[in-house]
């Protein structure tokens, strides 16, 4: 077994590509309580947590990448977990490999009966154990389709529901074979209720390549996302440390099958690499853009630190905040020393947008939670211990919010339990009074 010895010290902003969070910095509010409600072991409770979500009774529900059954795999296979309002941590399902699924890395989206839906990343390559499945809430697993061909592999993004039972998805890589690098630049794909997987949509490159973050649908049925790459392909993308064709895209797909390009990331100004989208109930589009912006030609700030944007429901793109390249830590109000991001922000019924900033960054180098007023004021709200900085975990994988004003969330490393395979904590889930 190899042993995980995970960093994410990053000189420069390049792109991990299993970071995605978001924030920026001005001094932490005073009287703030932070609770690590379970310190992963790498054991059967599993290791290295991915985003979560959380029901109305308030219990939280996410995935693990590693951890579970010991002889699962090379690495082990990865686990499903419930952490009830309690603070108590229960594992619901340990994926096995093979076609029944290993290591997912997405978040996990649950219907009105309970039950889970999620993907599994599997390798990373075709054939790779990924997978979209279903856990019911007795821990019953199903395994809906086995993305291991040409339509769909390497799933890493988290599934859409409908109010029929339909499930809707994206996947990386597939559809047109002479697309991008020769592997299919991704495609959009649909379960019914029934079973029936049906490919919506195959992109071309000039309208997106790579789509990750999910779908998010709207009232009338259209569904929304974004591309990483393609689009404007005059225009270059970091992407995961390795330079891209195309700053990525904002699209639309009716229910009669219309596609349409809503926005093409262009660099310098906008953004350029989009990350997940979110919805409110007027229909407005939020997410941000990992580089782009603010552009500092001929340093490591060429590519941009990043925007937070929206897209109203006429199509309109604003940049609500260009986050500022931070040449001199520590990086403060906006500034940015390294742009990972968690992939989709939150929203409160107020209209403020919420985030975290993840690695190198903040005023102790482990990311921070942020708030993105509406009259675009960005405000630090909690600032993460760095690697090694304690029991709290650092990499925030994203958060949710609570009832009260307050947040939940995940580290993807860190905590006391850095036994097993995590020779740096095997990561934590946390609950945040800012």
């Amino acid at each position: 077994m190899l042993r995980r010895q995970f960093s994410i010290s990053v000189p420069h902003p390049t792109l991990l590509t299993f970071l995605l969070a978001a924030a920026v910095v001005i001094q932490p509010a005073q009287a703030q309580s932070y609770t690590v409600l379970h310190a992963f072991t790498d054991g059967t409770d599993g290791a290295v947590p991915g985003p979560l979500i959380r029901d109305a009774q308030g219990n939280l529900y996410g995935t693990t990448r590693f951890g579970g059954i010991p002889t699962c795999g090379e690495d082990t296979c990865g686990t499903m977990f419930k952490i009830d309002s309690a603070g108590h941590e229960t594992v619901l399902y340990r994926f096995e490999g093979g076609n029944n699924g290993s290591n997912p890395v997405a978040g996990l989206v649950r219907d009105a009966a309970g039950n889970l839906y999620g993907t599994t990343q599997g390798d990373g390559t075709i054939g790779g154990q990924s997978v979209i499945f279903k856990v019911d809430p007795k821990g019953r697993q199903t395994v809906l389709y086995i993305a291991d061909g040409p339509d769909a592999s390497s799933l890493d993004s988290p599934l859409t529901l409908d109010a029929h039972g339909n499930i809707y998805g994206m996947s990386p890589y597939g559809g047109i074979s002479n697309c991008g690098d020769g592997g299919g630049c991704g495609t959009l794909f649909k379960i019914t209720a029934a079973g029936k997987f049906t490919v919506l949509h195959a992109f071309t490159e000039t309208d997106g390549r790579q789509p990750e973050g999910g779908l998010v649908l709207d009232s009338k049925g259209n569904l929304y996302g974004t591309t990483n790459f393609g689009g404007d392909l005059k225009c270059e993308s970091l992407g995961y440390g390795y330079r891209v064709p195309g700053c990525g895209t904002v699209f639309k797909r009716a229910p009669d099958g219309k596609f349409t390009v809503l926005h093409t990331f262009t660099g310098k100004g906008n953004g350029s690499f989009p990350l997940g989208l979110i919805i409110d109930s007027a229909g407005n589009l939020y997410g941000i853009a990992q580089n782009g912006g603010d552009v500092i030609k001929h340093t490591n700030f060429e590519y941009g630190v990043g925007t937070i944007f929206k897209v109203d429901t006429s199509g309109r793109f604003d940049v609500l905040f260009t986050f500022v390249p931070c040449t001199q830590p520590p990086c403060t109000r906006g500034q940015v020393r390294n742009p990972v991001f968690a992939s989709h922000l939150v929203r409160d019924s107020k209209g403020n947008l919420y985030g975290a900033e993840q690695s190198n960054n903040c005023a102790k180098g482990g990311g921070c939670l942020f708030r993105l007023g509406t009259k675009g004021k960005l405000t630090d709200l909690y600032d993460f211990e760095g690697e090694n900085g304690g029991p709290d975990g650092f990499t925030p994988m994203g958060v949710v919010l609570g009832s009260e004003g307050d947040f939940y969330g995940s580290m993807f490393l860190g905590g006391n339990n850095g036994g097993g395979e995590c020779t740096n904590g095997c990561g934590t889930v946390f609950h945040l009074i800012p």
